[in-house]
């Protein structure tokens, strides 16, 4: 999941706590379906492993989906008959109807190009690019939440779409050469539903339009076989430059594929690109990440981690790319630059402090401007300038949406919005506490609750955790929080090694065979919360999705007496059998084997403990979803079945809408439906019994 889907659930989110001993009137443990077993014995250079749910991985079977389909109607009544999920889906209603600020912009002179009622019934749009003379609107449409896309183009005089349907589309943006004749593009070639890859053979293309895909200009194309590489582009703003990486292991929100090698297509001319000039590679291999964030002519300044863990922003002429001809203009320090942009001819960096955003302005030659006041507790979501240079930047200040206007000649700052009062979120806080990891680390997690909290270990506790992928998880609250804190719960969410909290080293600790460090921390952040008294491990749940969801499946094996409810959202967790895709340099490769015994020890699938008390367990994963196919998801809910030996139950969800982002806001009702009458908490105003 992308993290961004598991913090929609706990981080979108206020009144009196409202527990209750009550439990569901069901029994705890389920009728299971009968999940059949398999003799499949797999040889792993030399060490033989059994896989006797091997049959759960044919998707497109009727007995896989009559099997998914009854696991589904069972967990369905545990997650949604209870008084908690329609109070819960209001409240969230409600409160973003509270802190909705008034539209600003003028109303659209003219319709849409495109809309999702002009499409057909399963089908959703995935974006739109209008070409520079607006002539066409070249648009992505998705059906039943696949993670792939069609493409199409649509003539604005007449509203036809031409007759040509790009395929592979899984994502990217579709960029118009200025002369709008057509526009670059990345496309992959699609696996089998049964496929244990993600896509082969990505590359950048550029399309005519009104002319056949099999006519496309490849730009640059990885070879077919190819699993473990992903391509990106993006456009210099004058047009003239087009930036093509192509990279392995995770993708950096702002920086790009985190071991990635930069080329650069000089359009020389934009309103007369020369689309088939030669790419010029910046570097031999991939080493490092790389982002163009803005051009002078022929000079780029290029915001990386090559040389520099914490990153920094350099310039060099594109004629003399070499990394001796780089100068730096922001240097590396002990703060993790996160984003760089130009903004009115300045560098506005957005850095991480300790986990909390910050901000500086520099001059283009490098001189410091400012660091401006950024108040504690904030995170940083857009950042804009105004007609007298001011800049306007809108955050979340712990669980509050704001925008503030700050003066670049004293740095002193005017609240924009009308903030109400009193509002939701006063009788909550937000604290960041550092615990000690196995190993001795010192560890930070940020912590929600009550002001005036008592410290009795009573409290229902929710702590999530992702810890992969250089991701950096900050103090951002939501509305969704704000209703769980309303039902009395605690919020947790650390930062574990995995993430990018402090740099690369943070993100390179748990990596390929240190993964254990990233469950190590986990269980750390649970036994910390229950030394300090927030909870109990019968009052403690967990919850993680994508690799989120291994770590909470892996924690489970290792630790099932900690946690009294565990929700892994579509978790890998076969690492034998799962392919990674481009994320083999994060988590390995079965095809390496030198990586098969860290795999199979990091892999929850095989360390399924037979005969052990499992905590009340949901896992939810969707058919469509092309980046941890669902099988990992039924084959572990099959062990974990078998294995299970206390009545708490264990459930599996298999959408058959929506892709590895979820179904929306009914993943919020059906998670903290499960969690709350598994913890036995009741909506407010429910008497106690």
């Amino acid at each position: 999941m992308t993290r961004a889907m598991l913090f929609a659930l706990l981080l979108l989110t206020s009144g009196p706590l409202a527990a209750s001993a009550q439990r569901d009137p069901r029994p705890s443990r389920p009728p299971y379906p009968v999940t059949r077993t398999v003799g499949v014995v797999d040889d792993y250079y030399g060490t033989r492993i059994r896989d006797p749910y091997r049959w759960l991985e044919q998707l497109d079977e009727r007995e896989v989906r009559d099997w998914a389909a009854a696991q589904t109607a069972l967990a369905l009544p545990y997650l949604r008959d209870n008084d908690v999920r329609p109070w819960l889906l209001t409240r969230v209603d409600e409160l973003t109807a509270f802190w909705r600020e008034p539209s600003t912009r003028r109303a659209e002179r003219e319709a849409p190009l495109v809309t999702d009622s002009s499409l057909a019934a399963g089908e959703s749009l995935d974006g739109v690019w209008v070409s520079p003379d607006r002539r066409y609107a070249a648009y992505q449409v998705s059906t039943n939440g696949s993670d792939w896309s069609e493409g199409r183009i649509r003539r604005v005089a007449d509203g036809a779409d031409l007759a040509e349907r790009l395929e592979g589309l899984y994502g990217h943006a579709m960029l118009w050469t200025q002369d709008g004749r057509g526009f670059f593009y990345v496309r992959a070639s699609k696996p089998a539903l049964t496929s244990r890859a993600k896509r082969a053979g990505p590359g950048v293309y550029y399309h005519v339009a009104g002319t056949p895909q099999a006519s496309d200009l490849v730009i640059l194309r990885m070879g077919a076989t190819v699993t473990d590489v992903n391509v990106d582009q993006e456009f210099s703003a004058d047009g003239r430059f087009l930036f093509v990486s192509e990279g392995t292991g995770p993708y950096v929100d702002d920086l790009g594929q985190i071991d990635s090698r930069l080329h650069v297509l000089d359009l020389r001319d934009p309103a007369r690109p020369a689309i088939d000039g030669a790419l010029v590679a910046l570097s031999a291999t991939r080493d490092a990440a790389y982002r163009v964030v803005a051009t002078r002519g022929d000079s780029l300044y290029l915001f990386t981690d090559r040389g520099a863990p914490r990153r920094r922003l350099v310039v060099f002429s594109i004629r003399t790319p070499a990394a001796q001809q780089w100068r730096e203009v922001v240097p590396p320090s002990d703060d993790v630059i996160d984003r760089v942009e130009e903004i009115d001819g300045r560098f506005v960096v957005r850095f991480v402090r300790n986990v909390q955003h910050g901000i500086r302005v520099y001059e283009r030659d490098g001189r410091l401007v400012r660091e401006l006041p950024i108040r504690p507790m904030s995170t940083i979501t857009s950042i804009q300038s105004d007609t007298a240079g001011a800049l306007v930047v809108r955050a979340v200040e712990g669980f509050v949406p704001t925008r503030r206007r700050y003066a670049l000649t004293t740095g002193r700052d005017t609240a924009e919005l009308d903030l109400k009062t009193p509002s939701p979120a006063d009788p909550y806080e937000i604290r960041q506490v550092w615990y000690t990891a196995k190993d001795g680390v010192k560890v930070p997690m940020f912590v929600a609750h009550r002001r005036g909290l008592a410290m009795d270990g009573s409290h229902p506790t929710v702590l999530t955790g992702y810890g992969a992928s250089s991701s950096i998880e900050l103090p951002n609250f939501g509305v969704g929080a704000i209703a769980l804190l309303e039902l009395g719960f605690v919020l947790a969410a650390p930062s574990l090694r995995g993430g990018g909290e402090f740099g690369r080293g943070w993100y390179e600790a748990a990596m390929l065979g240190r993964k254990q460090t990233t469950f190590d921390d986990f269980i750390a952040a649970a036994e910390f919360l229950i030394r300090e008294r927030y909870t109990s491990a019968e009052r403690l749940a967990i919850l993680g999705g994508s690799n989120g969801g291994l770590l909470v499946t892996s924690v489970i094996n290792q630790r099932p007496e900690l946690f009294r409810v565990a929700i892994a959202n579509v978790p890998p967790t076969d690492l034998l059998r799962f392919d990674p895709g481009a994320h083999s340099a994060q988590y390995g490769s079965p095809q390496n084997p030198t990586h098969v015994p860290f795999l199979r020890a990091s892999s929850s699938l095989h360390n399924v403990r037979p005969g052990a008390c499992y905590p009340s367990t949901l896992i939810t994963t969707a058919f469509n979803d092309q980046v941890v196919p669902a099988w990992n998801a039924f084959k572990f809910a099959a062990a974990l079945q078998a294995a299970q030996s206390c009545d708490r139950p264990v459930l599996l969800r298999a959408d058959t809408t929506g892709g590895h982002g979820g179904i929306g806001l009914a993943d919020l009702g059906d998670t903290f439906g499960f969690i709350t009458s598994q913890l036995g908490v009741k909506r407010p105003g429910t008497a106690k019994e």
